[in-house]
């Protein structure tokens, strides 16, 4: 073998070269595994970064974009249940549609306005068993076969029930569809009907488009069968192999190479809701990731020559003092969640992990600290001892947030309150919730309304985007007995039915308030009801809202006297007997609001119905009354009669029971008793020879025979003996005083 002019065959020489190959083998193995581990996590980076999108799609999909949908359908269909008599959807489940047309035609425009409301849907159907009918937002099938949706309606079976499913439309387009039982929660062969929700599926391809990051990105959503029902962009007969054989192994994050594809990264996830049997992946090609990736295998080679350039013992060094140490931090760093190192170095990428550890750790306390308030003021676990941040030696007095618009988080963009002498801290207990604890000089005197002026400043500063009402406990001594200020100022908001729900009401302002009912005379609006008179029942209502709205009372004393008031309105229901136009189980309940006003104005709806259906009906029920008085007359016209007796009889006022007699009968109830008093006190006289005209007169009633003889003489023209004596002498003693002429 020749030998090289400045090679010297030596062991030292030799053993160069020996170690430089071995280096350059070592070299070798150690870039091709930095090179295959560099290509593994560039692979498991985008896996990540694709199910953490995918986690975003699904979010989208079932939590926002199909479950507007449900929600709206599911609170339609909660109307056949809690909503019994007043539903026309009610009335159409149990009838069919001949006599109900009118509710149809409103039924159907209900459910047009329902569709419109929807962005998105593209058809709301009723299917009606009983009847066999059909009503859509468009339109009425007198018979389901008329319906295009016919075959779909009569295929559907509880299995297609309260999930979505993929069909297509008699117009050819493809829709997502959703349908639930009538009644709503009906099990079994039971149901009355079917409610359901066509949407149209390119308007749903294009909302989960929207928020996918780039064009390279596709996101396929399969149903529980397997069946592709959702796709943001086309996909090769050789992708959708790939994607369906990976979901099938059950891998999340793979890296495959097809033969027109190129290398592609697949993920996918399950759906998040337990039945709804969805599975959502996305393909990402490698090419996108291409530059990152080629930099990092650049760094490796050119680390490798660099090393293999240095010589052995300045490579061994770095690499068994540097460089492996710090492979091993970065990997670990790389595997933290929340954080982005793309084009960052090493030191970036400890120093940004470093700050990101501080970041989280001062969120976490501040995390920790609002929970302990949280707890603190819902007295849940009191736990004083770690709230060191809260000041000593001073009083604590909680106001309670409601808001009416908005939400609790707007809270904290708010600032501090200019002019606001007491420290305060905010607590956010739900996003309708909140409670500020101020923190007050404890040598200073005891003002039980000095939160009133900084909750109202707040109001004012906030402007029309954030709305809401207080309640403000009592300041107490010790942390302890926060919970305490806190559970007063819940129930001071609860005067925002008197006050309204932007009111701010302390306790210490509540504490004064009289708790003693005021007093109704409750027979006027029961009067006014039977008797139909509206405009005086509506009196009635303005001067019981005049009383209460004086706020001057007590929360617990104005609903008594409401729910006096709803009892007077129900014992004149039960008196007319419309039950069927007032159902009976909780009455107050359905006729109160949220605020006193709307109370009123539910109170005088339902009183103005009652007194148009009794002006409407005519004197039907009036003359059942007086018949059965008058007949109680002609049975005691021996006996004092009044209309006080009458009124115990009838259990009505006796001002109404004279109205009555008036309407009725056309003549007043004393004219009433003096005829029919007299006609038979003449009767008696011809057919009851041998009873005297004291007899006879007591026994219609009268107790004076001389009273008797005028009334009579004023009626007949003459006196009871000559009245006797006279159809005596005519031969008419056995004809009635009614059959005879006068």
């Amino acid at each position: 073998m020749k030998k090289l002019p400045f090679y010297r065959d030596t062991f030292f020489s030799r053993l160069i070269i020996s170690y430089t190959a071995l280096a350059v083998v070592l070299l070798g193995l150690a870039g091709g595994y930095l090179y295959t581990q560099a290509n593994r996590m560039m692979v498991d980076e985008i896996a990540r970064d694709s199910r953490s999108r995918l986690e975003t799609a699904k979010d989208y999909v079932e939590r926002t974009l199909l479950r507007k949908y449900e929600d709206q359908l599911q609170n339609k269909a909660v109307s056949t249940v809690f909503i019994r008599d007043s539903s026309e959807l009610n009335v159409l489940l149990d009838n069919g549609w001949e006599g109900n047309l009118s509710r149809i035609a409103d039924f159907r425009q209900d459910l047009d306005m329902f569709k419109q409301v929807l962005e998105g849907a593209s058809n709301v159907t009723v299917y009606f068993r009983q009847g066999d009918y059909i009503v859509d937002s468009a339109n009425f099938y007198v018979k389901t076969e008329h319906s295009e949706d016919a075959a779909f309606m009569k295929g559907l079976q509880r299995s297609d029930l309260n999930r979505w499913i993929v069909r297509e439309l008699p117009k050819g387009t493809q829709a997502l569809t959703y349908a639930v039982n009538l009644p709503y929660g009906t099990l079994g062969n039971s149901p009355k009907g079917y409610l359901y929700i066509d949407v149209d599926m390119e308007y749903l391809q294009r909302a989960v488009a929207s928020i996918l990051n780039s064009g390279s990105e596709r996101l396929y959503i399969f149903n529980s069968s397997g069946q592709l029902i959702m796709q943001t962009a086309g996909a090769t007969k050789e992708e959708m192999v790939l994607l369906q054989r990976s979901i099938g192994q059950g891998t999340t994050g793979t890296e495959m190479s097809g033969n027109k594809t190129g290398t592609l990264v697949l993920s996918h996830l399950e759906g998040g809701r337990p039945g709804s049997g969805l599975t959502y992946a996305m393909i990402r090609p490698m090419d996108s990731f291409v530059l990152a990736s080629k930099q990092l295998k650049a760094k490796i080679f050119t680390g490798c020559g660099l090393v293999l350039l240095l010589g052995l013992g300045i490579s061994y060094l770095i690499s068994k003092r540097f460089y492996l140490p710090m492979k091993r931090l970065v990997q670990h760093v790389r595997h933290l969640p929340g954080l982005n190192h793309v084009n960052t170095n090493e030191y970036q990428m400890i120093d940004s992990t470093l700050s990101f550890m501080g970041q989280r750790i001062l969120s976490l306390e501040s995390q920790a600290q609002q929970n302990e308030m949280k707890h603190l003021v819902l007295g849940a676990s009191l736990g004083v001892e770690r709230l060191d941040a809260l000041p000593r030696h001073c009083r604590y007095q909680v106001a309670h947030i409601q808001l009416v618009d908005g939400r609790s988080e707007q809270l904290k963009r708010i600032g501090e309150l200019d002019g606001h002498h007491m420290p305060y801290e905010l607590v956010i207990l739900n996003p309708q919730e909140s409670a500020i604890v101020f923190f007050m000089n404890e040598g200073g005197a005891v003002d039980e309304a000095a939160a009133l002026e900084p909750l109202a400043r707040l109001q004012r500063e906030t402007g029309a985007g954030l709305r809401f009402g207080a309640g403000i406990g009592p300041p107490v001594q010790t942390i302890e007995e926060i919970p305490l200020s806190y559970r007063l100022a819940h129930q001071a908001y609860r005067y925002r039915f008197i006050y309204g729900p932007e009111a701010l009401v302390s306790h210490a302002q509540i504490a004064t308030l009289d708790p003693k009912p005021p007093s109704f005379s409750l027979e006027i609006f029961k009067n006014a009801l039977k008797a139909g008179d509206v405009a005086r029942a509506n009196r009635f209502i303005d001067e019981v809202y005049a009383v209460l709205e004086q706020k001057n009372l007590q929360l617990e004393a104005v609903e008594l006297a409401l729910l006096q008031m709803v009892s007077a309105l129900y014992e004149a229901v039960i008196d007319l007997d419309l039950q069927q136009l007032v159902p009976p189980f909780d009455l107050f309940d359905e006729l109160k609001k949220d605020t006193l006003a709307d109370t009123i104005g539910s109170i005088r709806d339902l009183s103005e119905r009652i007194g148009i259906h009794v002006r409407e009906s005519g004197n039907h029920a009036h003359e059942e009354v007086i018949l059965k008085l008058k007949a109680y007359i002609d049975e005691h016209l021996d006996e004092d009669l009044s209309l006080n007796v009458l009124s115990e009889v009838a259990s009505l006022a006796p001002a109404y029971i004279s109205t009555l007699f008036g309407k009725v009968m056309n003549e007043s109830f004393t004219e009433y008793v003096t005829r029919t008093r007299l006609g038979k006190a003449a009767d008696m006289l011809l057919t009851h020879d041998n009873m005297s005209v004291s007899e006879i007169a007591s026994l219609v009633g009268y107790r004076s025979i001389q009273y008797f003889h005028t009334k009579f003489k004023a009626r007949y023209g003459v006196t009871p003996v000559q009245y006797r004596q006279r159809k005596a002498a005519a031969g008419d003693g056995g004809k009635s005083a009614s059959e005879q002429p006068l």
